[in-house]
Order: C-alpha cells, then sequence, then structure tokens
C-alpha cells in the first residue's frame, strides 16, 4: 500500500509542473507583447525626435522673417480722420492771385526761350543773306529771301526787313515791284527782325562798297561803339551813360552819330518799347533793370546826324490807341481780321499785306485816314551823305547782358 501512495504524489508534482510551465510560457507571452509595445513606443518617439529639429528649423526661420519693431518698414497707411491736417480753402482773391503768379511764372519762362529762338533764327538769316548783298542785287529779293528764309526757320517776320542805302537810314522796305539795285559805291544797310510767340530779335549790319577814304572807317565805327555799349550795361546803369560812350566812339572816328534815333526796348508784340538808348549824351536816361529786352543800335553819319521824314512810306503798324471805327469796304474788314490775327501791333510791310490781298492798298488807305494805321516812313539824312549802322539784342542779366544776335 505504502508504493500507492509515492505514485499518486509523483502525478501530482507533474501536473503542478505543467501548470507552472504554461503560466510561465503565457508569462513570457505577456512579456514579448510589453517588449513589442515598447519597441513601438520607441519608434514613436524617434519619430516625434526626427520631427522635432524640423520644426524648430521652422520656427527659427518664422523668426527671421519677422521684423523687430525698429526694423519695420514706415507705412503709407493715411492717418486716421481725426489726424488729418484740415484743407485751407483759400478765398476767390486768393485764388485769382495764385493763378495769376503761375501764369507769370510761365510768361517768363516762355519770354526768355521766345527771345533766345528768335536771336539764333536771326544769327542765321545774317549769315545766310549776307553773301547776298552785293552789287547788282536788287532789294526786293534781299527782303524776300531773308524772310522767307527766317520763316522756314520757325520765325515769324518780327519788323519788314529794311534795306536802306546811303543817306537813307532807316525803314526803307522793297514795295512791290521794286526795281531797285544795289550799286558800286553804295553804303548798304540791312536790318532784320525776327518774332517768336510776339517776341522779338532785332538786328542791323552794313556792308560798304564805298571807296572813299571819307567813308573808309564808318562800318568800323558804328560795330565799335555798339559793342562798347553792350559792354557797359548792367543793372542800375542810365541809358544817357552809353549814349554819351557811344557818341565818343562815333566821333572819335571823325562821324557823327544820328541824335534823332536811338536803341529801344522790345516788349511782346512791340518792336519799339518805352525806354530808349540815346545815340548822344543826355541830361537824362531809363536805368537798366534785370530782365529788361533791348536793341542797342547806332548810327554813324558823314553828314550832321540830323535825319527828316520822306513823304513816301511802305511800312505800317497797328495802332491801338484809336476808338473802334467801322469800315464799310468788305477788303477793309479782312485786313483788319488779318492784322489782329497775325500780326497784332507788329509793323508789317505793303508787300506782306498785298500777297494777303490783290487789292490790299485801298485797304491801308481807309486804314490810315481813319487813324487805324501808325506810318514808319522812310528816315534819311541829307542827298549825298552816307549812315551806317549796326544793332544787337540782349537782356539785361544779374550782371550784364545776355546777347540773342
Amino acid at each position: 500500500m505504502a508504493k500507492k501512495t509515492t505514485a499518486k504524489k509523483t502525478t501530482a508534482k507533474k501536473t503542478t509542473a505543467k501548470k507552472t510551465t504554461t503560466k510561465a510560457k503565457k508569462t513570457t507571452a505577456k512579456a514579448k507583447k510589453t517588449t513589442a509595445k515598447a519597441k513601438k513606443t520607441t519608434t514613436k518617439a524617434k519619430k516625434t525626435t526626427a520631427k522635432a529639429p524640423v520644426k524648430a528649423e521652422k520656427e527659427e526661420k518664422k523668426e527671421v522673417k519677422t521684423e523687430s519693431p525698429s526694423e519695420k518698414k514706415p507705412t503709407t497707411e493715411k492717418p486716421s480722420k481725426e489726424e488729418e491736417t484740415p484743407e485751407v480753402e483759400l478765398s476767390k482773391e486768393e485764388k485769382a492771385k495764385l493763378e495769376e503768379e503761375e501764369e507769370k511764372a510761365k510768361e517768363k519762362v516762355l519770354r526768355l526761350e521766345s527771345h533766345r529762338k528768335a536771336g539764333e533764327i536771326h544769327k542765321q538769316v545774317v549769315e545766310f543773306i549776307k553773301p547776298q548783298v552785293k552789287v547788282g542785287a536788287k532789294y526786293l529779293d534781299i527782303c524776300e529771301a531773308a524772310e522767307a528764309k527766317l520763316i522756314e526757320l520757325g520765325g515769324e517776320i518780327g519788323f519788314p526787313t529794311n534795306v536802306c542805302v546811303n543817306e537813307v537810314a532807316a525803314h526803307y522796305t522793297s514795295p512791290p515791284n521794286d526795281e531797285s539795285v544795289i550799286m558800286d559805291g553804295d553804303i548798304v544797310k540791312v536790318d532784320i527782325g525776327v518774332s517768336v510767340e510776339g517776341y522779338i530779335a532785332d538786328g542791323a549790319f552794313t556792308i560798304s562798297f564805298n571807296n572813299d577814304p571819307e567813308t573808309e572807317n564808318i562800318v568800323l565805327a558804328v560795330e565799335t561803339a555798339v559793342l562798347k555799349g553792350i559792354s557797359m550795361i548792367k543793372p542800375g546803369v542810365k541809358a544817357n551813360e552809353i549814349g554819351k560812350a557811344t557818341q565818343k566812339i562815333i566821333e572819335g572816328f571823325g562821324f557823327n552819330p544820328i541824335k534823332d534815333l536811338s536803341g529801344h526796348s522790345l516788349e511782346k508784340w512791340q518792336v519799339h518799347g518805352y525806354k530808349e538808348i540815346p545815340n548822344v549824351a543826355a541830361p537824362s536816361g531809363a536805368t537798366f533793370e534785370e530782365g529788361d529786352v533791348f536793341a542797342l543800335e547806332c548810327f554813324a553819319s558823314t553828314g550832321t546826324g540830323t535825319i527828316t521824314r520822306a513823304p513816301h512810306c511802305h511800312i505800317y503798324e497797328y495802332n491801338i490807341s484809336t476808338d473802334r471805327v467801322p469800315f464799310r469796304g468788305k477788303v477793309t474788314r479782312k485786313v483788319m481780321g488779318w492784322i489782329g490775327k497775325t500780326k497784332k501791333t507788329l509793323p508789317f510791310s505793303t508787300r506782306e499785306l498785298v500777297k494777303e490781298f490783290k487789292t490790299g492798298k485801298f485797304a491801308i488807305r481807309e486804314l490810315t485816314n481813319s487813324g487805324k494805321l501808325v506810318q514808319h516812313h522812310v528816315l534819311r539824312e541829307t542827298k549825298g551823305e552816307y549812315v551806317a549802322q549796326f544793332e544787337h539784342t540782349f537782356i539785361v542779366t544779374e550782371d550784364g547782358i545776355e546777347q540773342f544776335t
């Protein structure tokens, strides 16, 4: 009986061992699951760790792009209504004054530019016409050629081209069909006026075909006088001081200045302005001011220096000081319209008018008789005497002059 008890115990032991092994297996499996879970957690942690620098780098870049307050660019945002400066409402008088000042500034610029352009055109016309002033040349051809050239260059006729010979000092321009020609022994003066926007450049030169010793230096006399006079001009100088100086030079050459003619200021649409530069010494005179535009012209004569008015006239100018006059003639009314539109108060020649109106001479007679036209008669010294002329246009500057011609 003792042997049977031992077998049961052994069997019980086996059963216990089997249970223990099974339990151990389960524990091992559980441990494996735990290990696998731990591996997953580790992998996830690694991924998180890997993402962290990228995210940090993005954050860093974001911080770089973000400007500090001191580095921010100034905004162009409009101020709030409370911060806006209220506009000052100008009165009608103030607006009118402001507009007037703006117009004056524009006109000042236009004036200077126009005088300069007119001066440049004048220089080119003189260079072009001088070779054509020769013995045998018609006065009419010289007048026509000079005026056609200045128009071609962009100017307008500021004063009809003068061709004044020998004792004739001023204001002779060829009438239509003029057959006069330059002769050997003549002293010829050519005076040309160019207008640009109503602003004028006026200048003259003399060519002598005379070999008489008495007239040898007459051209040099007027050129020297004008250049000397111009060199003296600046703001504050008196015009009579220039006259005194030019007279001395002309007399020094053995000639007489023509006392009845003078240099003159140039205004818009007006060749002969309100100020004069005498050819001789005078007790008083106008004062040169900055911005003044003048034509200084000197005349030297072998005679007494006195001129008279010839009966014939080929240059006219509209007279703005007369009252309104009704005209019956249709052509006369058309002529008045042409003058007002194209010439205003600039002088014009019979020759120029007849090109526009074939019967213009009759209109001139009616307009002259009514006082609507001013006549520029031919001016001359004593028959047999000789006159020379020289002229330049300039503007008075702060410390001297700017010469245009």
